[in-house]
């Protein structure tokens, strides 16, 4: 039933459970000021010019958010406090009608529980007048409640940062300025929450289990460094991503944290790199993974000027990212304006090893999913699926090749079915920080490709590596044959050596618990001759599914089929699109591919205001590596919304959803359609689609038009999908014959 009060009936009920429950009530009428004011409520006029300004001091003051201002009751200002530490400092000068005014109203328990302190939080949530007779009182109480706290300093999830705290606490998770962390630095501290539970981990004592050590810059440095050099507008308006560079190189990091990274670098002599955690990434609903820089630092220069002079270079060309044109075209896509993202910073020690060669990389790189997209054999979707690679995993997030296998059966390995595919599809080089360059450029160029030969010189490769033996073509799991070298982590995964399997899916379990949802875990393994391997989580997250779950619109007759396939990605239907890029098979060359994504970025421009399309083409789309497949990036096919990669016999590439390219492809609800054509059940009616409008013809790319659009179905659980011609009028009325359901 509509009842005009039912806002205000909905408060009183909420107050009677909870009085100190700050409320605010936005309206667009006037007159509810009134009313506002009897129940002693916050109003927000629609109309108000200072509306967005008046909404952020409410939420500022009252959920916690920035300093703690201790106020009179008149809402005179006495005193601010920055972190815990001074928090308890002013408590004991503060007046006592300042204590008596926030206690009353639990800012003190919001303020903590917004900077994770939970524990502290819950026992100050119950305190109101019942337990204190006067403010002196109160103090009392509060006091000894944070200095208990403070002697459970070392055991906190999140320290502030000061210099020599590694003296004084455990924790490897510090915070360098105030603010957000940004998602990805929230998934780092969730991960040390995590591992600090030593009981889940009783069974796997033959691992070092941790979190590399990690400093984050919170976004209150972001917003100052944005304001004090006027960077707002012109960032939000540059079109030239150099320009956009050397104006942020230009400009002034604050005093306060430049002394803090200078105590931070004496203290940290490991190489670092310097990530983006923006408000928006690793986000459950839209991630943006890899859309922003990261930075590899060898942090072995001489004098620390050098070195600190390289780590702020680093935060800046972070910061710079945030307005590239990728990131830009890609939050188009989103709910989001370019405006509403902030950028924290994490400066977290590599998790690898230094060898003789003077190269640094971890022994393994891994990225575990709850959903396998490719259950083969006894495989189930929802048993997980994990991602191996020697060195940095760049290998990994790029597309490129890697090894990939079910915790639950980690001796299925589909990839490697014959002698061929072996070579085919084994990684043979790997990524590593050369500690011989000091210089930063940009985010790909930290690291450099190396061989397997590279890796066996260090003497990384025996743990992950067998041979196809020149004498009998046969794979031998030890690197005493000559022949060809083939990551098939088997002293790992079929001697289990270390038990990784199990570990792994432990993780799983635990990341699904503590979230409630698929999760995302990203982590390095260094492996020793004398001591325990080294397990670095560097990562949780949600992983995203398309979420777009609708009923089935009905079976549909094969002839009624553009496109059908039993391996999927995505969920949901669509049924808007009236346009099909294509590159033809007969003009398609694997040499060309670089060309190909230019002339794709050309065609992509011409399509504005939310017209999508549909696109194929052959190979494995979003790699990096040319050979493999199109190099498309984001920007150069944005406005695709569903893409089918089709199986060529010249080009046998195993598909991957390893890629933060097809990590932004589900957070953005793209379908994904792979055709393998030696398949019966699956189809793309090229014959149907050389027959239909062609509106434009470039040197490889055909460009169809159609009237009514096509309609797609994906079942995200079995990876089951269609897309459907589109309909035509005269076609409408069939016979039960022809009908019949596929």
């Amino acid at each position: 039933k509509l009842d005009p009060v039912a806002g205000f009936d909905f408060i009183k009920w909420v107050r009677s459970i909870e009085p100190t429950m700050p409320v605010m009530l936005n309206s667009d009428n006037i007159k509810n000021q009134k009313i506002c004011d009897e129940l002693n409520l916050n109003f927000l006029f629609k109309g108000s010019k200072t509306m967005l300004s008046d909404l952020r001091n409410f939420i500022t003051r009252n959920f916690g958010f920035g300093d703690f201002i201790f106020r009179l009751p008149d809402d005179t200002e006495v005193a601010k406090a920055r972190n815990i530490s001074e928090l308890a400092q002013f408590i004991e000068t503060v007046p006592e009608e300042s204590l008596l005014f926030h206690a009353n109203s639990n800012h003190f328990s919001n303020w903590l529980a917004a900077r994770t302190e939970f524990d502290l939080a819950s026992r100050l949530r119950p305190i109101d007048n019942k337990y204190y007779k006067n403010g002196v009182e109160l103090r009392n109480l509060l006091i000894k409640y944070l200095q208990n706290n403070g002697a459970k300093q070392e055991q906190r999830s999140i320290i502030d940062y000061t210099a020599d705290i590694r003296k004084k606490t455990k924790s490897n998770f510090y915070r360098l300025s105030g603010g957000s962390l940004g998602g990805k630095a929230r998934g780092i501290a969730f991960a040390q929450k995590v591992i600090s539970d030593s009981d889940l981990f009783n069974d796997f004592n033959n691992f070092d289990i941790s979190i590399p050590i990690t400093g984050v810059i919170g976004t209150d440095e972001f917003d100052r460094f944005m304001k004090d050099n006027d960077l707002w507008e012109r960032a939000i308006n540059s079109d030239s991503d150099i320009d956009l560079e050397n104006l942020f190189l230009k400009s002034r990091l604050s005093l306060d944290l430049m002394l803090k990274l200078e105590s931070f670098i004496k203290e940290h002599q490991k190489p670092l790199a310097v990530r983006s955690s923006s408000l928006l990434e690793d986000s459950q609903y839209q991630p943006l993974s890899g859309t922003y820089s990261t930075f590899m630092l060898p942090n072995n220069q001489n004098r620390i000027r050098h070195r600190l002079l390289d780590l702020e270079k680093a935060i800046k060309k972070v910061y710079a990212s945030t307005f590239k044109r990728d990131a830009k075209a890609l939050l188009n896509n989103t709910s989001h304006r370019i405006e509403e993202e902030k950028m924290a910073v994490i400066i977290m020690e590599i998790a690898g090893q230094k060898y003789k060669s003077n190269r640094f990389y971890p022994t393994i790189s891994g990225v575990l999913k709850s959903i396998n997209y490719y259950p083969v054999s006894y495989m189930k979707r929802k048993e997980g699926v994990a991602y191996l690679a020697l060195g940095f995993g760049r290998t990994i997030v790029d597309g490129e090749k890697s090894l990939r296998i079910s915790p639950k059966y980690p001796n299925i390995l589909p990839q490697f079915y014959s002698t061929k595919t072996l070579i085919e599809n084994s990684q043979n080089q790997f990524y590593a920080l050369d500690l011989k360059e000091n210089d930063i450029s940009d985010s790909k160029s930290d690291l450099v490709s190396c061989n397997l030969s590279d890796a066996e010189n260090d003497g990384s490769l025996k743990w992950l590596a067998s041979v196809l033996s020149d004498n009998d073509n046969v794979l031998r799991d030890s690197l005493n044959y000559s022949g060809k070298r083939i990551l098939s982590f088997a002293p790992l995964l079929k001697i289990n050596q270390i038990n990784l399997p199990k570990l792994l899916i432990k993780f799983l379990k635990i990341g699904r618990t503590a979230l409630g949802c698929p999760v995302e875990i990203e982590f390095a393994i260094n492996l020793h001759e004398t001591k325990r391997p080294n397990f670095s989580l560097l990562q949780i997250k949600p992983m995203v599914l398309s979420g777009l779950k609708q009923q089935h619109s009905g079976k549909k007759n094969i002839k009624e089929l553009f496109c059908k396939s039993s391996t999927c990605l995505g969920d949901g239907i669509t049924s808007h699109m009236k346009d099909i890029l294509y590159i033809r098979p007969e003009t398609f060359k694997i040499s060309k591919t670089k060309e190909i994504s230019k002339e794709l970025e050309d065609f992509n421009k011409s399509f504005i205001n939310d017209r999508k399309y549909i696109l194929a083409g052959p190979g494995r789309w979003g790699s990096t590596d040319p050979w493999l497949g199109i190099p498309v990036s984001w920007r150069q096919i944005s406005q695709a919304n569903l893409i089918i990669e089709i199986g060529m016999e010249a080009l046998p590439i195993d598909p991957s959803f390893g890629s933060h390219f097809f990590q932004n492809l589900t957070s953005l609800h793209i379908g994904y359609f792979t055709i393998d054509q030696k398949k019966t059940n699956e189809l793309l009616d090229f014959v149907w689609l050389s027959k239909q409008k062609k509106i434009k013809s470039s040197k490889y790319i055909d460009h169809y038009y159609f009237e009514t659009p096509l309609s797609s179905y994906i079942d995200g659980q079995t990876g089951l999908g269609y897309i459907a011609k589109p309909i035509v009028k005269e076609a409408i009325v069939m016979n039960e014959e022809e009908s019949s359901g596929i």
